[in-house]
């Protein structure tokens, strides 16, 4: 009898996993707002992170003029840099440069927060750091890992700012106030027909719409996760 009762429970875990498995599969066919499973919902942040490299400046808190002096130190940092990055075709090229100037971009950061009264210490660190769903004017991008420059203002506890250092958009995204069509043209230099698609947003009914179907993505591979860690425990007991 007690076996029995364990075997029904077993039954009955698998059962109802693989129901919500079933069911969340699908609304993300059906859902227009999560743009379906095609072939541009296909492209993944592991693929997306050979080709691209982010720039990450992390408030020292939440206080409204941490994130004031934030800000600043981004424009500081984007100005500094623009002349180096904007005609920039080559990612190797970027990292090599980044990496060879940590220190200058400490000291462009250090002489920011200088000069607006603070003395909070900076780090500027290369590498690959987890990023959730983001979009950033026409560009969103999928949760994952993606190299990027972090620029660390004090403890690093505030808000963050991120933006695509290359290619490179935020050079053009914020002195020239770029275009849908010259954003596009600017990406397709860099990226695939099918990487664009998948990351442009300006074809959705809300500026949300691709963000959310990379979420749903997200959430889909988590529920995968915890379906065969429900299994694993089921058959142990």
């Amino acid at each position: 009898m007690i076996y029995r009762a364990k075997l029904l429970k077993k039954i009955f875990t698998v059962t109802l996993g693989i129901l919500i498995l079933s069911m969340l599969c699908a609304i993300i066919s059906t859902s227009g707002l999560a743009g379906g499973i095609d072939d541009s919902a296909k492209i993944t942040a592991k693929e997306l992170s050979n080709k691209l490299i982010r720039l990450h400046v992390i408030a020292n808190s939440d206080s409204s003029e941490d994130q004031q002096l934030k800000l600043k130190v981004r424009d500081a940092i984007i100005s500094a840099l623009s002349s180096e990055f904007e005609h920039m075709d080559n990612i190797n090229s970027s990292r090599r440069f980044i990496k060879d100037n940590l220190k200058y971009i400490e000291e462009i950061a250090r002489r920011e927060i200088r000069k607006n009264g603070k003395d909070y210490d900076v780090k500027a660190i290369y590498g690959k750091f987890p990023f959730p769903v983001r979009t950033y004017g026409y560009v969103t991008l999928p949760a994952g890992e993606y190299e990027a420059l972090r620029v660390i203002i004090g403890s690093g506890k505030g808000a963050n700012w991120w933006c695509v250092l290359f290619p490179p958009l935020c050079f053009v995204d914020i002195t020239q106030g770029q275009s849908e069509d010259e954003a596009t043209a600017a990406m397709s230099k860099y990226f695939t027909e099918q990487e664009l698609e998948a990351i442009k947003n300006h074809r959705a009914t809300s500026n949300r719409a691709v963000e959310i179907r990379f979420k749903v993505q997200e959430l889909w591979q988590e529920a995968k996760g915890k379906l065969n860690k429900a299994v694993k425990l089921a058959f142990s007991i």
